[in-house]
């Protein structure tokens, strides 16, 4: 997060406020009320190693040579190395010179492995649009799997990425649902979306079972309750919802877990309570506005709302 000075126009605040522009997500923030003020920043800057830092030294020597190391690897370390000249001229006359991954001498097949899972965690994450300590968290629950010898092998390797994001995702209190996971689950073309979200449940059970009974304390992968009202200050910035908006749909999901048994989906309590706000306030938010944002089916948004409207009152009440 760069904490610099720059300002801009919040329609929210309605005021010039100082921002902060988040390089994971390329979100420029209002820091006062937490509006994203504008997504996928493109930060332009070098990025920048320095190999003088062990020598102790304050002469810093910054270099753009190899990539950055993972932390989450033992011995791999991510760079590109050109084939020489003899093997060029082995290669087609018109081929392009190979590139490939210098992972080490001492790397083993599951550090290779490794390499692979999390590229693919980092590709999604950031389709995704996640920070990065949600991203590092998921590589580190993959790791856990991978040791423990629980990752399913073949085809379902990208549901394996995704569940392990997911897992991530409810830790840091971000939770995203099954469907959005599923637009970045590659490995099945033929899959469609609901085969998609079944195997990444699948793969959180598994996580959650095995894993979480294991070490659920340190890797915070056990079963981790995801409420509606998580899902209140994305899905309403993402609809342009002021911040009293916000705070109301957040209000009444809490209402709704404390006060009455309604057995549907989280996600769908949310996108119901944020178009019965909308309807209400007067505002022109369809039920196809909040079903683009949440991912939950405009019949599933109708059909919550019409089980909550005998509610309503309890709901969206004033009084605390």
């Amino acid at each position: 997060m760069d904490g610099g000075n720059d300002q801009s126009y919040c329609k929210d605040c309605r005021l010039a406020v100082t921002v902060v522009v988040d390089h994971a997500t390329g979100d420029t923030i209002c820091t006062d009320c937490g509006l994203v003020l504008e997504e996928r920043y493109v930060d332009e800057t070098s990025e920048w190693r320095t190999f003088s830092d062990s020598a102790g030294g304050e002469d810093r020597d910054p270099n753009r040579l190899g990539g950055r190391s993972d932390p989450f690897l033992t011995h791999a370390q991510l760079g590109t190395v050109v084939a020489s000249t003899a093997a060029k001229r082995q290669s087609n006359a018109t081929s392009l010179p190979r590139v490939h991954l210098d992972i080490g001498r001492e790397s083993s097949s599951q550090e290779n492995s490794l390499v692979v899972a999390f590229r693919a965690i980092t590709d999604m994450a950031e389709q995704l649009h996640l920070v990065a300590t949600i991203r590092d968290h998921a590589k580190e629950i993959f790791k856990k799997l991978e040791e423990a010898k629980l990752c399913p092998k073949g085809r379902n390797r990208d549901a394996t990425y995704a569940a392990c994001l997911h897992m991530a995702c409810r830790k840091e209190g971000k939770p995203r649902t099954y469907a959005e996971l599923a637009t970045v689950v590659r490995d099945d073309a033929r899959a469609d979306a609901t085969k998609k979200k079944k195997e990444i449940g699948r793969v959180v059970k598994i996580i959650s079972e095995q894993l979480g009974e294991k070490d659920g304390h340190a890797m915070g992968v056990g079963v981790v309750v995801v409420r509606a009202a998580d899902y209140m200050v994305r899905f309403g910035s993402t609809l342009g919802m002021g911040k009293a908006e916000v705070r109301a749909a957040q209000r009444a999901a809490q209402r709704l877990d404390e006060r009455l048994d309604v057995r549907r989906n989280p996600e769908s309590i949310a996108a119901a309570i944020i178009y019965m706000l909308a309807q209400r306030a007067g505002a022109k938010t369809s039920a196809r506005d909040v079903s683009a944002v949440t991912n939950v089916a405009e019949v599933t948004i109708r059909e919550a709302c019409k089980e909550l409207t005998q509610h309503a009152e309890l709901l969206f009440s004033s009084q605390e």
